[in-house]
């Protein structure tokens, strides 16, 4: 598998040098103004599903762009080609190419790269979490000490809003302070690297916590489903994140009424 690592770490450096370089692209409304795809990030998912199908010709995809959802209990990929789609169109440059490697549903492998920083977060089974070669931790904050860092669920507005605004009052009443940046998967990163502390988030995509997931457990880190969800592919699900020292917190203030 580390052959397989090696080259999809050389798949997500080169899909993500090319969707920085994109400006001059469409744009389209999936269901909403929040919820936005370009010409760019349809482009990039095609280059990283073809070069992914001569490394593991079984394997399974699940995809964001065109609704690629191809699974079993095999090897599956799980992509998103642009993680921070809205930073994209918007040139805030704080958006990633996500790929992850799934196997019996349960991510075995994770690749993010955020191409304005040149950073490279990769996790295999076993074997730790990296970011550009150099092996990363969770930190140890607890509560009062820790910084977090939010998703806001925006694809579903209407459903989340006062669950996802609760939660978040008491996450900055009891620690340091709250972040929010517009990528699910490099937060979760930062989480596994210890440049935050927690996170949260009502609503996730498989390809936005698949990734993530991997690094941060291989980090030393917690990540798992909000309750009553558990981990799924076939449709969205909540997500915390942290370590032993604030997970049961999280679990508590994240709790549905």
């Amino acid at each position: 598998m580390l052959d397989v690592l090696n080259q999809v770490k050389t798949i997500a450096v080169e899909a993500g040098r090319y969707f920085k370089e994109q400006r001059d692209f469409k744009i389209n409304e999936k269901d909403g103004a929040s919820n936005i795809v370009t010409s760019t990030d349809v482009k990039t998912q095609e280059m990283i599903i073809e070069r992914l199908r001569y490394i593991l010709p079984e394997a399974k995809i699940i995809a964001e762009e065109n609704d690629v959802k191809d699974y079993d209990d095999g090897y599956v990929w799980v992509i998103d080609p642009i993680d921070g789609t809205t930073n994209f169109y918007y040139d805030m440059k704080l958006s990633c190419v996500s790929i992850a490697l799934l196997y019996k549903q349960k991510s075995i492998m994770g690749v993010v790269y955020n191409p304005y920083l040149n950073e490279l977060f990769y996790a295999l089974k076993g074997e730790g979490s990296f970011l550009n070669g150099n092996p990363i931790q969770v930190n140890q904050a607890d509560v009062t000490h820790s910084l977090f860092v939010v998703g806001t669920a925006p694809y579903k507005k209407a459903e989340n809003v006062d669950y996802t605004f609760s939660t978040l009052r008491k996450l900055f009443l009891a620690g340091r302070d709250i972040r929010r940046s517009g990528s699910a998967v490099l937060d979760l990163c930062y989480v596994a690297s210890g440049r935050v502390d927690g996170f949260f988030e009502a609503s996730l995509s498989p390809w936005d916590f698949s990734a993530g997931r991997i690094i941060i457990e291989e980090a030393g880190g917690i990540i798992e489903p909000i309750q009553p969800d558990a981990w799924r592919y076939d449709q969205p699900i909540g997500i915390i994140a942290g370590n032993g020292n604030n997970f049961s917190f999280l679990q508590d203030a994240s709790k549905r009424n």
